[in-house]
């Protein structure tokens, strides 16, 4: 199992029993560490979310305006970063068609990640192949 693969399989067996609705800020910060850490943007982040922006530093993250991976937090900041040319990650699964790259979503009680293939090419930003392999393409 490649270094990439082992957080992803251990995230997806911690999150097994997860209620319905959103993913925790912890879970979301995680996935967002592998993410950027995919796309070549270890340790930063773009986000305007305050309160998730605060759970980084524990996950080894850091809130940089500056990377080409971000947070949105609302439909708005999809658009808003999207156009900035930023690989946009998102924890709803209807904002990938106003620009999203990336849904980290709860589905069935685990954690799901949706691609837009199309905004990740239009971002510019190339992802490993680990997360092209586990991620559901749209």
């Amino acid at each position: 199992m490649s270094e990439l693969h082992r957080p992803i399989g251990v995230l997806f067996l911690f999150c097994a029993t997860l209620p319905a609705g959103d993913l925790p800020a912890e879970i979301q910060v995680k996935f967002l560490k592998i993410l950027a850490s995919s796309a070549n943007s270890p340790g930063k982040v773009a986000c305007r979310d305050a309160a998730l922006a605060a759970k980084f530093p524990e996950a080894g993250l850091a809130e940089d305006p500056s990377s080409r991976v971000a947070w949105a937090g609302s439909e708005a900041e999809v658009k808003s970063l999207k156009m900035a040319g930023k690989l946009v990650i998102c924890g709803r699964l209807e904002w990938l068609q106003t620009g999203g790259s990336i849904a980290v979503v709860e589905e069935a009680g685990k954690p799901q990640i949706y691609l837009h293939m199309g905004n990740i090419a239009a971002s510019g930003v190339t992802l490993s192949d680990a997360v092209l392999k586990i991620g559901k393409k749209l």
